[in-house]
């Protein structure tokens, strides 16, 4: 079970560093933040940042524009999540605030698998239904492993292994592109 659409909820470090992977392994990015700001200036990291492997030689030219083109942001949640494959939640620490906001993603996007960044048991714990919750280690920062897709008790086999294919396709990008 493969992830070709991407939806990131935050536009902060790990929403932006998550979304240059994900354009970088080929994936469809939709970036969401509730802040106009923050999505513009995030878009405009994610965009120099997958500049700069095309400078390095990293991405062939050539695709430059196909990447570019396959990063969305917008401050609507159900267009983020409409016709994700999986939803990341990359915001802030509040387990109550990250529950709704998978909650609302979950109820605009029924199909998709859910992913928590962090805190995973606190925000199962307020879902009605987690068997589409699964946690994501990130770990592309120095000194710090791939992505980890983790499983919790909820979880449904198709959530784990959706979960599992995203973590390895970020991870083979970070292996990949440096930053």
């Amino acid at each position: 079970m493969s992830v070709e659409t991407l939806a990131i909820l935050g536009a902060g470090d790990a929403g932006i560093a998550v979304a240059r992977l994900a354009a970088l392994a080929g994936l469809h990015v939709r970036l969401w933040d509730p802040s106009e700001a923050a999505l513009h200036g995030a878009l405009l990291l994610v965009r120099q940042l997958l500049e700069r492997a095309v400078q390095d030689g990293e991405v062939p030219p050539n695709h430059r524009q196909t990447i570019l083109d396959g990063v969305l942001a917008t401050t609507d949640l159900e267009e983020a999540v409409l016709g994700a494959d999986a939803v990341l939640e990359t915001g802030p620490e509040a387990p109550g605030v990250r529950a709704d906001v998978l909650a609302r993603a979950g109820a605009a996007a029924p199909g998709a698998t859910l992913i928590a960044s962090g805190s995973l048991e606190a925000v199962r714990a307020l879902l009605p239904d987690a068997t589409r919750l699964v946690g994501l280690a990130l770990g592309e920062r120095p000194g710090r492993g791939p992505p980890v897709a983790l499983e919790c008790a909820s979880s449904s086999p198709e959530a784990r292994e959706r979960a599992r294919a995203l973590a390895f396709s970020l991870a083979r990008a970070a292996s990949v592109h440096r930053a």
